[in-house]
Parts: structure tokens; sequence; C-alpha cells
């Protein structure tokens, strides 16, 4: 049994586009989530998937990390944004259905309101893909272009 919340007590995203699985660790400025794609999960193919789905991976990894420091303060999650990604690498180009993912982040800077995370995920053959995403998720009185 996990010490954390259930993912949908930490991500704002319905199934079946909810593709976090559980919080395996997480700390001031990491959060490490497991997610094993299925045969039923979206964009999986008769091959597995596209590996660049990892960048999802990692962005719902952050929108858990953020929903944890929310929980903390008595605030439910929110709405993030992904600004930017920069150095994606893939190992691979695809995927495996039923293996296992390991996603891994970690604040490089920022706040609660906008923030840079390294990123990581792996599965049993090691790694699949990294990244440095930046991320906003917008306070009262803040608003990005398209926020009612």
């Amino acid at each position: 049994m996990s010490v954390f919340p259930p993912v949908a007590e930490l991500v704002p995203h319905e199934s079946p586009m909810r593709w976090l699985d559980e919080v395996l660790d997480a700390g001031e400025t990491h959060i490490v989530c497991g997610y094993t794609p299925l045969a039923d999960s979206p964009l999986v193919d008769g091959a597995g998937l596209e590996a660049v789905v990892a960048l999802e991976y990692m962005a719902q990894a952050i929108a858990a990390f953020a929903g944890l420091e929310g929980r903390a303060q008595g605030l439910p999650p929110k709405i993030g944004y992904l600004l930017g990604c920069r150095q994606l690498t893939l190992h691979r180009a695809r995927l495996a259905v039923g293996v296992p993912l390991r996603i891994e982040v970690r604040r490089v800077f920022g706040d609660a309101a906008l923030g840079n995370f390294a990123c990581l995920v792996h599965d049993a053959q090691g790694l699949v893909a990294a990244a440095q995403l930046s991320v906003a998720q917008p306070g009262p009185g803040m608003a990005l272009p398209g926020d009612p």
C-alpha cells in the first residue's frame, strides 16, 4: 500500500487521459511515478506506442508533484501548462505494452507558479527518454491566454 494519495487526487485529468498509476517516491524537489501502458490505453497500437508519449508522462508527473505541494496547503489539484521542452532525447522509437515505466522528475528551479524540471523515463531495459520541461500553474490574480 502506498503512503502517497492516489494519482486521481493529485492530477486534474480524468481516465483514460490520466497516464500515471501511482506515486512511488516524493520529496521537496522531486517525485517518482509509475505507469504501465496497457493494450486498451490511448495511443497504443499493435506495435506498442510511440516513445514521444513519454513527454506526456513527464508532464503528468510534474502535475502530480504540484498536486502534492498543493495538497500540503489544503488546495485541490489545478490545471498547469507545459510551456516548453528542451533537450528531449528518445532512446528508442517505441514503448512496449505491459512494461512498467518509472517516471522521475526533479525541480531544477522555480516555485508553485513557474518551474523547470529535469525528467527521466526508465523501463526494465534502461533509459527510455530524458528532457527538461518548463511549466506554469497560474495562481490567484495570474492568468494565461485562454483562461476564463
